[in-house]
C-alpha cells in the first residue's frame, strides 16, 4: 500500500513537472499540452520501471512456475561408499522432472536442462543469481538440491528474504572426508643451490592432519605430515624446499593424501618458479655502491610492470642482489647475473667508471633497451658518448623543458626547485645530444643535459650525464613526482625500441585457472606464428595465428600440456611446458542450510502474482516511441 501510494505521489509530481515546463520555460507554440503529455508520459513509464510492479494476470515466462535447482558445481561429484551426492541429487531431480517441474542447473552460471545426462564441472557454487533469474521469470516454488556449499551464503540469505519465492533445501552428501591444497607458491632461486621458502595453503573436512609431498620436475623433495584446519577455514604452512641443481624454469607440485579422500580434484597444486634468473626481466646491475639503485630499481618496477632484480658489485666476480631485506638471496657470480642481463628486457648499468673490470666492460656492449648512468668521464666514453671532465657544482634543473620524446611526461612536472645534482657531464664538441632534461649551474648557468636518448647504435639507448637523481625521491612532493614522470618517459622510450628482437611466442601465465581460456603471449607483428599443443602423446591444438599480442585456445581440461611455436616456413621458435590447474576451492565451505523463509514472504508471493515488468518489452518499447516521438513534434514545432 504505502509503496503504490509513493508511486501515485512521484507520478503526479512528474505529471505536474512536465507541464509546468513547457507552460513557464519553453516558448508558447501549438500543440503545448499535447508535447507536456508526452512528456509526463515517457517519466511515468520510466518510474514504473524504476518500481518494477508485477503486472497482474500475464501469468510466468517460464516453462514452469516450479522449479527444480540442480547444483552442478564440482564438489558434488565427491566421492562416498560408491556413489555421490551428484548421482543422489540426479535421481532426486528426475522424480522431480515426472511431476512437472522445471530442471535449473546453478554454480558459476545458471543453466537450464532437458536431460539429466550431464556431468558437474562448474567451478564456483553461487546460488543468489540463480534465485534471482527465477522470480524474474515468475517461479513461484523453487527446490534446491546441493551439498549446501554456498560461496555466496550471505547473498542467498538476502534473496531470500527479498526475493517472492517459496524456497526448499534438499541436502546431500553429509560425512564427507577431504583434504585438499588450495595454493602453492614458490619463490624464485638467485642460483642452483641453498633452499627456497614454498607457501602452501591447506584445508580439509572430516580429518585432522594429511600428509604433503612436494615434488621437483617429478622428484619428491619434500614429505611431511601437516594438520589441517578446522572445517571452512585455511591454513597457511612455509616449506624450505631444496633449490635443484640446475638453472631454468622448474616446475613444482604439491600434493596432498588421506584415508577415504572423497574428492580428488583439489589434492594437488602446481607452481613454477625459476632458477638462476627470470626471463624477460628487468635487471639492474650497480657497479658501485649508492643511493641511485635503491629508489631507480622500484620505480622502474613499478611504471614498466616487469619483475625487477638488482645486483651491487662488491668484488671482482660476486654480487650482492639489491632490494627489500625480505627478498635479497645470497651471494652469486658473474656467471649468473651474465645470464639475467642477457635474457633482460630492460637492462640498467649504474656506475659506469673508467676503471670497471673488463666483465663489467662487456655489459655495455648492449646497444638496445639500456638505460647506462656514468660517473666520470671515462665511464662515459666506454658507454659510447665523449665528454669532459665531471664539473662539479650545484645544477638546478631547468623549467624549460626541451623538447624530445619525454616531454609529455615532464609536463606539468614541478622542475624548480628540486635538490641540485653533481658531477655534470657535458659532452665533447660536435656531438648532438637529444636531452629530456637541463640543468643549469647555481640556477643561472648555460644549460647542460641531464642525460642523452642515444639512437646512434641502431638501438635505444639512455645516457646519463648527471648524479644525484636519487635525492628527489628522498620526500614524497614534487620531488618524487619529477623523479618518477622522468625514469618513467625514459624506459617508456627505451622499451618502444622497434629493433629489438621480438619476445618468444609463450603462454600469458605457466599455470591456469581451471575453467579460464589458454591466452597466448605472441610477436605484435603481422608475422603468422603456429601453436602446437599436447598433452602426452595426443594433439590438443594445432592453430596458426596471424598478428595480435593475445591469443587464446579456449579453455582446455586440468592437466600438463607441452607446446611448439614455430613460424610459417616450419623455423622452431620456443618450446616449452604449461599447466592447467585441477585445483578446487569447493570443498573450503561448510555446508549450511539456509533458514527457511517466513510464511510473511511465501503468502506476499502468491499475492505478488504475474510477471515484473521490467522482464516485458512493451514498456521499453513504449519509452522509445514516445522519445522519438516527443523530439519529433519539438523540432517541427520550432522547439530546440
Amino acid at each position: 500500500m504505502t509503496r503504490g501510494l509513493l508511486f501515485v505521489v512521484l507520478a503526479a509530481a512528474v505529471a505536474s513537472y512536465s507541464f509546468w515546463v513547457y507552460q513557464r520555460v519553453e516558448l508558447p507554440v501549438r500543440g503545448t499540452r499535447l508535447l507536456a503529455s508526452v512528456r509526463a508520459v515517457t517519466l511515468v513509464v520510466i518510474l514504473a520501471l524504476l518500481f518494477d510492479p508485477r503486472i497482474p494476470g500475464t501469468g510466468s515466462t517460464a516453462a514452469s512456475t516450479q522449479w527444480v535447482l540442480l547444483d552442478a558445481s564440482l564438489s558434488m561429484a565427491a566421492e562416498l561408499d560408491g556413489s555421490s551426492p551428484w548421482r543422489e541429487a540426479q535421481a532426486r531431480a528426475a522424480e522431480l522432472v515426472d511431476e512437472g517441474w522445471g530442471l535449473v542447473t546453478f554454480g558459476d552460471n545458471t543453466g537450464a536442462l532437458e536431460e539429466l545426462d550431464y556431468a558437474p564441472d562448474q567451478v564456483r557454487t553461487l546460488l543468489a543469481p540463480t534465485l534471482e533469474r527465477a522470480a524474474e521469470a515468475g517461479v513461484a516454488a523453487v527446490r534446491v538440491l546441493s551439498d549446501l556449499r554456498f560461496e555466496d551464503g550471505v547473498a542467498v540469505r538476502a534473496a531470500l528474504e527479498a526475493l517472492p519465492l517459496e524456497v526448499d533445501f534438499e541436502a546431500f552428501g553429509e560425512g564427507l572426508v577431504n583434504a585438499g591444497i588450495s595454493l602453492l607458491h614458490v619463490d624464485a632461486a638467485a642460483r642452483p643451490e641453498g633452499v627456497v621458502t614454498a607457501i602452501a595453503e591447506v584445508h580439509g573436512t572430516g580429518v585432522d592432519s594429511a600428509t604433503l609431498e612436494v615434488r621437483a620436475d617429478g622428484e619428491v623433495v619434500v614429505s611431511q605430515l601437516v594438520d589441517l584446519p578446522d572445517p571452512g577455514l585455511r591454513r597457511r604452512i612455509e616449506i624450505e624446499i631444496p633449490v635443484p641443481g640446475a638453472a631454468g624454469r622448474v616446475r613444482y607440485s604439491a600434493r596432498v593424501t588421506t584415508a577415504s579422500d572423497a574428492f580428488a580434484s583439489d589434492d594437488e597444486a602446481i607452481a613454477y618458479a625459476t632458477v638462476g634468473h627470470e626471463e624477460g626481466a628487468l635487471v639492474l646491475v650497480s657497479l658501485r655502491p649508492d643511493w641511485e639503485p635503491r629508489f631507480l630499481l622500484s620505480v622502474l618496477e613499478d611504471v614498466t610492470g616487469l619483475p625487477g632484480v638488482g645486483y651491487l658489485l662488491v668484488e671482482p666476480g660476486r654480487f650482492v642482489s639489491i632490494g627489500p631485506a625480505v627478498d635479497r638471496a645470497g651471494p652469486v657470480d658473474s656467471a649468473t647475473v651474465g645470464r639475467a642481463v642477457r635474457d633482460a628486457a630492460l637492462l640498467v648499468v649504474h656506475g659506469i667508471h673508467g676503471d670497471v673490470d673488463a666483465w663489467s666492460r662487456r655489459l655495455l656492449e648492449r646497444t638496445s633497451s639500456a638505460i647506462l648512468l656514468a660517473g666520470d668521464r671515462e665511464g662515459a666514453g666506454l658507454a659510447g658518448v665523449r665528454t669532459a671532465s665531471p664539473l662539479t657544482g650545484e645544477w638546478y634543473a631547468s623549467g624549460d623543458i626541451p623538447p624530445s620524446p619525454v616531454v609529455g611526461e615532464l609536463s606539468g612536472a614541478r622542475l624548480l626547485g628540486l635538490p641540485p645534482l653533481t658531477d655534470v657531464l657535458v659532452p665533447a664538441d660536435g656531438i648532438t645530444v637529444v636531452s629530456p632534461l637541463n640543468l643549469q649551474l647555481r640556477g643561472i648557468g648555460a644549460p647542460a643535459a641531464a642525460l642523452h636518448l642515444d639512437r646512434n647504435g641502431g638501438g635505444r639507448r639512455a645516457l646519463g650525464l648527471a648524479s644525484g637523481f636519487w635525492r628527489w625521491a628522498m620526500r614524497e612532493g614534487a620531488g618524487r613526482d619529477a623523479y618518477r614522470r622522468l625514469w618513467s618517459g625514459v624506459a617508456g622510450w627505451v622499451l618502444a625500441d622497434d629493433s629489438m628482437v621480438p619476445p618468444e611466442p609463450r603462454p600469458a601465465q605457466w599455470v591456469f585457472d581451471r575453467g579460464d581460456p589458454v591466452v597466448w603471449s605472441l610477436q605484435g607483428d603481422s608475422a603468422g606464428v603456429r601453436i602446437n599443443v599436447q598433452r602426452g602423446d595426443s594433439v590438443v591444438a594445432d592453430t596458426l595465428f596471424r598478428g595480435g599480442t593475445s591469443q587464446s585456445l579456449g579453455v582446455m581440461a586440468p592437466g600438463l600440456y607441452s607446446y611448439r611455436a614455430s613460424s610459417e616456413a616450419g623455423e622452431v621458435l620456443a618450446v616449452g611446458r604449461f599447466d592447467v590447474a585441477a585445483t578446487s576451492s569447493e570443498m573450503i565451505p561448510t555446508p549450511t542450510l539456509p533458514e527457511p523463509i517466513s510464511a510473511g514472504v511465501a503468502t506476499f508471493a502468491e499475492e505478488r502474482g504475474g510477471r515484473p515488468l521490467r522482464t516485458s518489452p512493451w514498456p521499453y518499447l513504449l519509452l522509445i516511441m514516445l522519445l522519438c516521438g516527443e523530439w519529433v513534434a519539438r523540432r517541427r514545432t520550432g522547439l530546440r
